[in-house]
């Protein structure tokens, strides 16, 4: 056979010049290996999945058995050591006179230790038994032996532990129990007995269990119901007991394979045999064919590269690096003809210098997975000398064996898409500097809303002083308490002025925890109120702290209750009320605030938190714009509807209770 290589002759090729009886025979042969195959498997399947139940069901019937099995034997343990107790409370000896005749007590060292252990040696280990004392040694062990004595005595009712290791011997597993006495509702002590684990499975399971059965503790906490892949015969039985759930491996050790799947198998077997005897006769038909095809492949590999990049531009190389095609949308692209650069090796006219061999960048990007997914950017010069940006990508042209025959390259030109980022990235900056002179502005509106009041109460107090001054009728007792009140004035405009300008950047608020109950009730004591207006407050009795910048929530809650108490008087009842409520919600603590104003109409109710949009005759529209700005950096929000006892106006902040 000749060795093959690029033609792109092939690109021609009819393939309607193939046998149409050969087409129809390969059709009917594939259409009758599909039938069989998909029979075979669906076979495979469904015998599959019958075995899979049988044996679930097997699982569960054995797990269910060893289940009630070994927590029958258990209850029957309980019952005589609640027996055991009893002979001790009577006899007032730590050992009881008589033990019982159960088949754990009947089997050689099951139980390895059983006494007595009252209810005021419990809290200290040291008071305990010497065999108790030892098995407590390992912490794990002391902490799990103080849990069961803590649940029988809570829960009154035995409760187990482990297997915990015995001391000295960590192979040794053991299980303890525990069954509490009480007299009159008095915890009298409990009767504790350690069970060896390996010496409960001998007594408890029958003998001919074990003849098809390994069982043992599951120390390597395997999924329920589940086997391992390297051993399908192994699987978990879990047995619930009170405090100390079991998990116990069980293997089947006589498994015998089913004979029906290996029958039904054989039988697909001989169908495919004869499968196989129809492709030999068909094999003579192939050898004809073997030139045509491999034609064929070679133009399919060039025909499927060339259609999933039909709108790029396109090119082909040989091994040897020779330019053996290109499209004509590459040729537009750099503005040369197909005859200027088909048949050359040598550098481009297209190629800018600088990129090093254009060729060996293809065999590159090639071979780096990366760039076979995204591409590799460059650039081509066009005929007209202006430089062009592309986004190459290289696949080699393979055969079905493997062997590389040639080279295929596509690029796109993304001349447009890098034009338009430069100037995204400009429109970015511009965005971002009236992004600034907006957060300017923003802070100097604020700065005027929040010291708009300290700033007029520190005139009014200046004026009055000046006028008293003037009129010499000011005492120095009646001038301490209005300068001091001055000084604090000024210090809060200080703290606005501080808070307004970390905020503003974005600086960390100063979280502290804060009391709702007191800081609402302060902050309502602060408003003033208007004549014939009364303020109503509905506080919870369990207190509510959540972590907040208590400046900067009394400045929202001061705006939304001022705000409030001026609309309150404008409504239909009388007296005009306000309402201040506390609730919680989940991890959420909601601040309502409530008047008999005319409330907000809903087509306004989006607008109202927008800077500068003000109802009020003077307002600067600046507070509930503030307000939610505060909330929101409280991690908070604020909504806003209709009361449905005042019908007016309705504010609720939800606040986080944790950070």
């Amino acid at each position: 056979m000749t060795e093959p290589s690029i033609d792109f002759a092939v690109l021609d090729l009819d393939t309607r010049q193939l046998s149409v009886l050969n087409r129809r025979a390969m059709a009917w042969l594939v259409g009758m290996l599909l039938l069989v195959t998909v029979s075979i498997v669906l076979l495979a399947l469904f015998l599959r999945t019958v075995e899979a139940q049988e044996e679930d069901r097997r699982r569960t019937a054995d797990a269910q058995w060893l289940d009630q099995t070994v927590r029958f034997h258990l209850r029957r343990l309980e019952a005589d050591l609640g027996v055991l107790a009893l002979q001790v409370q009577r006899s007032e000896e730590p050992a009881p006179p008589a033990l019982p005749g159960g088949q754990l007590w009947r089997s050689a060292q099951a139980i390895a230790w059983h006494g007595w252990l009252a209810a005021d040696r419990q809290p200290a280990v040291a008071a305990w038994p010497p065999f108790l004392q030892s098995a407590a040694r390992h912490p794990d062990s002391a902490e799990a032996l103080s849990a069961m004595l803590k649940t029988t005595r809570g829960l009154q009712r035995a409760a187990y532990a482990g297997p915990l290791p015995q001391a000295g011997d960590s192979a040794v597993q053991m299980l303890w129990l525990a069954v509490p006495v009480f007299e009159r509702d008095r915890f009298l002590g409990d009767y504790v007995a350690a069970i060896r684990f390996d010496r409960l499975l001998d007594s408890v399971i029958p003998p001919w269990f074990f003849k098809d059965h390994a069982v043992a503790l599951d120390a390597d906490a395997l999924p329920v119901a589940a086997a391992p892949p390297d051993k399908p015969s192994l699987y978990v039985a879990p047995v619930n007991l009170p405090g100390a759930p079991l998990r116990l491996r069980v293997d089947a050790l006589n498994s015998r394979p089913a004979l029906a799947p290996r029958i039904f198998f054989g039988i697909a077997l001989a169908c495919l045999a004869g499968m196989v005897v129809a492709l030999y006769f068909l094999r003579r038909d192939t050898a004809r064919r073997q030139r045509a095809e491999s034609q064929l492949q070679t133009q399919m590999a060039l025909r499927t590269a060339m259609e999933r990049s039909v709108t790029l531009g396109l090119r082909a190389w040989n091994p040897d690096g020779r330019l053996l095609y290109a499209n004509q949308t590459f040729c537009r692209m750099v503005g040369l003809a197909p005859s200027d650069i088909l048949g050359h090796a040598e550098a481009m006219p297209y190629w800018p210098a600088g990129q090093g061999d254009e060729f060996e960048l293809l065999l590159q990007s090639a071979r780096l997975p990366m760039a076979q997914q995204v591409g590799v950017e460059m650039q081509l010069r066009h005929s007209q000398g202006h430089l062009l940006d592309v986004l190459a990508h290289g696949a080699p042209l393979t055969l079905g064996d493997g062997r590389v025959i040639g080279w295929m390259g596509s690029v796109l030109d993304i001349t447009e898409r890098k034009r338009v980022e430069r100037l995204a990235a400009r429109r970015q900056e511009l965005l971002e500097a009236s992004g600034r002179l907006i957060a300017v502005g923003e802070v100097a509106s604020t700065l005027a809303h929040e010291l708009n009041q300290p700033l007029g109460a520190l005139s009014s107090f200046a004026n009055g002083l000046l006028n008293r001054m003037r009129a010499g009728t000011l005492t120095l007792a009646e001038v301490t308490p209005v300068v001091e009140r001055m000084e604090r004035l000024a210090e809060k405009a200080g703290r606005v002025i501080q808070r307004v300008n970390a905020f503003a950047r974005r600086q960390e608020m100063s979280l502290q925890p804060l009391a709702l109950n007191e800081f609402i009730a302060r902050v309502a004591g602060q408003v003033p109120l208007p004549d014939g207006l009364e303020l109503q407050l509905r506080l919870p009795e369990q207190p509510l702290t959540l972590p907040a910048d208590a400046l900067l929530l009394e400045h929202a809650l001061h705006n939304l209750v001022l705000n409030a108490t001026e609309w309150a008087v404008h409504g239909g009842q009388r007296p005009a009320r306000v309402r201040i409520s506390l609730e919680q919600d989940g991890g959420l603590a909601g601040i309502r605030v409530e008047d008999s104003g005319p409330g907000v109409p809903p087509e306004q109710r989006n607008r109202i938190f927008d800077a500068f949009a003000s109802q009020k005759t003077g307002g600067m529209g600046m507070g509930l714009s503030i307000c939610r700005s505060i909330i929101e950096a409280h991690h908070g929000r604020i909504d806003v509807a209709t009361s449905d006892e005042l019908n007016g106006a309705q504010f609720t902040v939800w606040l986080p209770l944790t950070p």
